[in-house]
């Protein structure tokens, strides 16, 4: 029990250093954006850092991600994005085994959608929902899992997950997200929860993800910038598929409301 109030403690610990992240975000724009992309940034520098420890090699893939995901942020036209997606593509499967090639195009691919969803006019609301709905999951993952326990989830890929986590997670996100709905004024139907239950499964599933790409490459950690989270990747791997999400189906419609 002491070990785990401990862990928790370091938690809250590197939660309390996220905090000017977070207040800067719930400022409202432009700070939620620049907030967004800072964090993906640093998310693709922790990523070129851990995949490579050639210099050029590592500054090459950095940029040219950076690169692919400006290609939606500065509305470039869509033959730069094109261009953009081959030439990331062609370094990731040139150079690196597949379980780096798949986390990369994660990534490149949450920047662009990233640089999407920020032409939104619902922006700040968009990404409200889906930032209380992952800091939930996450929250009611770790804590059901660590007090609860039982049967692991995948115990390959990340051993201290747990099947009753990723329920504590499924519960916790999908309150939390009908509540921000609730708060926005938004009527919360069939298709509200039924979206809501898909973010909540994908924000776990980019947690999966990355754990199974910090397997392949032997570490535990991104990085050691954030005391009992590691560094951002770590803390923000759910954002993996659940922006893309957000960014490329309808679901910013439920906004206009």
């Amino acid at each position: 029990m002491r070990d785990k109030l401990s862990d928790i403690t370091r938690r809250m610990t590197g939660t309390m250093l996220l905090l000017p992240l977070i207040v800067l975000f719930f400022i409202g724009k432009p700070y939620s954006k620049i907030t967004v992309v800072i964090c993906a940034i640093i998310m693709i520098l922790e990523y070129s850092s851990l995949v490579t420890k050639h210099i050029g090699m590592r500054c090459t893939l950095f940029l040219l991600i950076c690169l692919f995901g400006s290609t939606s942020l500065f509305l470039f036209e869509p033959l730069y994005h094109f261009i953009c997606f081959i030439l990331v593509a062609s370094v990731l499967l040139g150079f690196f085994p597949y379980q780096s090639s798949i986390m990369g195009f994660c990534l490149a691919v949450l920047f662009y959608s990233i640089g999407s969803l920020s032409h939104y006019h619902f922006f700040q609301e968009i990404m409200t929902y889906v930032v209380v709905t992952i800091i939930f999951v996450d929250t009611g993952a770790y804590t059901v899992g660590r007090f609860v326990g039982g049967p692991k989830l995948l115990p390959l890929v990340s051993p201290a997950k747990t099947i009753s986590g990723a329920i504590g997670g499924l519960i916790g996100g999908v309150l939390a997200g009908l509540f921000t709905f609730y708060i926005l004024s938004i009527e919360i139907t069939l298709q509200l929860i039924l979206i809501t239950l898909i973010v909540t499964i994908l924000a776990q599933i980019g947690d999966i993800t990355e754990s199974y790409f910090k397997r392949s490459i032997n570490t535990k950690d991104s990085a050691k910038i954030i005391p009992g989270h590691g560094g951002f990747m770590d803390r923000f791997d759910g954002y993996l598929f659940v922006v893309p999400f957000v960014a490329w189906l309808p679901v910013h419609g439920i906004f206009v409301q």
